[in-house]
């Protein structure tokens, strides 16, 4: 008996963390598939509760013991309620008819489907989470272990099948969750290094690695846009006469108001390099190009920054601007135009924009 619980934890085991592992390395291209993620968890579950039952500890009056509720019960953690009605439908069914029909199949079966039907249920308005499921779990328990002991012929064999699914239930469940917590872990501190990889550690918006990625998308994927550039006027200055520590609290706050307005586009924002910042405005031809940095430089012009010193600092900026594809086909190419743009506003005084097609006429 107890290695025929050890080979089904070790395939419970198995199926779960290998799914919970495909599930975080397939995380960044979830959004292709979402609307069938549900039914894909929902279905790999209810394979491996067959998989469990076909591997079960059989004790007497036909009754099984396995992994199965656990399958189920950690199909709602990644795929939620749909994802527990289909793996519980899927095992009931099976649970009734395949090992022969009869009062304990039947009884057990529908047992199944009552507690998928009632977790499903109850997730909808509290979905599964780390948090929460061990509430789930309790319950799971509970409620297998009366229908257990309903099930046995003799209360001594009702009470010991008990306490052997019990202990099986919650060895095979913590030592999961424990393990899938610790991926999850993994998972995470990667995701933030990776981010932080890609983050301007002072404004928190991208940086110029993680723009390139953007600039390149949007290339490859033949989609036009407008390329802003900016650049802080005076901005020299302002470090020599408050110093650099307020200099920084400038770019923070510039950067703020570049995170906000974005927000009301389709675009992204980057600072690049010292007080550069980059706006890459999406399905934008040259006329909305001129016309959301003409927004957003009329915003910073009229919004005196106020530093923790108490000074009040009136801030501008020049742009340049550049467009695809009209003004370069590679990143390069119009990251060039837009420098010749911007240089070009420079020369022509503080608070001033141009376009790159400017400069042709």
């Amino acid at each position: 008996m107890l290695l025929e619980l050890v080979i089904n934890f070790s395939i419970l085991f198995t199926f779960v963390i290998f799914s919970y592992w495909l599930y975080e390395s397939l995380e960044p291209y979830q959004d292709s598939f979402i609307e069938l993620q549900p039914w894909i968890v929902g279905l790999v579950a209810g394979l491996t509760g067959l998989l469990l039952m076909g591997t079960a500890v059989h004790y007497q009056n036909d009754i099984i013991s396995d992994g199965r509720f656990i399958s189920i019960l950690l199909s709602g953690l990644l795929g939620g309620p749909i994802a527990i009605a289909l793996s519980s439908l899927i095992i009931g069914i099976f649970r009734i008819y395949v090992f022969g029909l009869s009062e304990t199949s039947i009884f057990a079966g529908l047992n199944i489907l009552v507690i998928g039907g009632v977790i499903t249920f109850i997730s909808i308005k509290k979905p599964i989470t780390f948090r929460n499921i061990y509430f789930y779990f309790t319950y799971i328990v509970f409620q297998v272990c009366i229908v257990f002991y309903i099930l046995s012929d003799t209360w001594t064999h009702g009470l010991q099948n008990v306490i052997q699914t019990a202990l099986f239930y919650i060895l095979s469940f913590y030592i999961t969750l424990l393990v899938l917590k610790s991926i999850r872990n993994q998972f995470n501190r990667m995701r933030e290094t990776e981010k932080m990889a890609e983050t301007d550690y002072l404004t928190g918006l991208p940086n110029n690695r993680r723009f390139q990625q953007i600039i390149d998308d949007l290339l490859s994927n033949n989609v036009p846009f407008s390329l802003i550039l900016i650049d802080i006027d005076s901005f020299k200055k302002v470090n020599k006469t408050y110093g650099h520590p307020v200099g920084d609290e400038i770019l923070q706050q510039i950067g703020t108001q570049l995170k906000n307005y974005v927000k009301t586009i389709d675009a992204e924002a980057a600072r690049i390099s010292g007080e550069e910042f980059y706006i890459v405005c999406k399905d934008a031809p040259p006329a909305y190009g001129i016309h959301y940095a003409n927004l957003i430089q009329s915003q910073i012009a009229k919004t005196p920054l106020v530093v923790s010193s108490g000074h009040v600092i009136p801030i501008t900026v020049s742009i340049g601007i550049c467009s695809y594809p009209d003004n370069g086909n590679t990143s390069k190419d119009l990251a060039f135009s837009a420098d010749k743009a911007i240089m070009q506003a420079i020369e022509r005084g503080s608070n001033q924009l141009v376009h790159f097609n400017q400069l042709n006429n």
